[in-house]
């Protein structure tokens, strides 16, 4: 048995920076909260609230406290409560999240509808949207944008949500560049270590006779790594850590291989590689 990780696989430089400013803030004693989940990773949430984090989804009762702001961000709104409110915000938004709300606000600002195109129920998307006032219509793919799309004309700027599937991004692009239509703009917001990830598990997928996903379920960049695997190996199985190998649907596997999501540490990659070399045929 052979088992191969991924190019590029694991945490990225996102999640890193807002696990080290959380972990720093805890060493203080006095009470840390969070808006909403830091990362999307069980394992590591639980670590950070043994430690003292507090998740909490709205403001009240924390005035005159410390927030930690969630990698995927939050909307306007959530910065002008906290100023309201009297408090200190650590603000963990992912600096490629971060940018995309700069974005949709210079171009609300301008009076453009906004096009954000990802999965509406993410915090992420939730948080870019609330950057604007005006129009803002989320669709989840192409084909969701034609179906029920009807405001052709209007000036539009379209943005992704960072761990959008790169091949759909790549779709959507060239059929507005398509439309020769200068009251389009089309931003390219989705981040690199999202498309490097998503290449290297194609690569991986076709290499391998079965393939790990190891990330938490409610991270959308594990999702997708996972479609693009399942897709090219049957064979492909979504784990969250160690305790989710499925070893009888692996055992007979010559070539096994590793990805991870981008809210997954390496300790958790690790786990699960030495638990699939030395129980597999146990």
């Amino acid at each position: 048995m052979e088992i191969i990780r991924a190019d590029h696989y694991a945490t990225c430089f996102g999640v890193d920076r807002a696990l080290e400013m959380t972990t720093e803030e805890l060493k203080s004693e006095e009470a840390l909260y969070c808006y909403g989940e830091l990362i999307h990773n069980n394992d590591v949430l639980e670590s950070l609230k043994a430690k003292g984090l507090q998740i909490v989804n709205d403001l009240s009762g924390i005035k005159d406290s410390s927030l930690v702001i969630r990698s995927h961000g939050v909307g306007q709104s959530v910065y002008s409560e906290c100023v309201k409110n009297n408090i200190r915000i650590i603000d963990a938004t992912c600096p490629k999240v971060k940018r995309i709300h700069g974005i949709v606000l210079q171009y609300c600002e301008d009076n453009y509808d906004i096009i954000i195109f990802g999965n509406k129920d993410h915090p992420e998307v939730e948080g870019i949207k609330g950057w604007c006032d005006k129009k803002t219509f989320i669709y989840s793919d192409l084909n969701d944008y034609e179906t029920n799309h009807n405001f052709v004309g209007n000036n539009t700027c379209i943005v992704f949500q960072t761990t959008y599937n790169i091949n759909k991004y790549n779709e959507i692009k060239e059929f507005f560049y398509s439309l020769n239509n200068n009251a389009i703009i089309v931003k390219d917001t989705v981040c690199r270590a999202t498309e490097l990830r998503q290449e290297a598990a194609k690569k991986l997928a076709v290499e391998c006779d079965s393939v790990l996903v190891i990330g938490g379920k409610q991270s959308s960049n594990t999702k997708k790594l996972y479609e693009i695997c399942k897709e090219l190996c049957d064979n492909t199985y979504w784990i969250e850590n160690a305790d989710e190998i499925p070893y009888d649907l692996i055992k007979n596997s010559k070539k096994i291989g590793i990805t991870a999501g981008a809210s997954t540490p390496l300790g958790i990659v690790e786990e699960v590689i030495v638990n699939v070399r030395t129980k597999r045929n146990a």
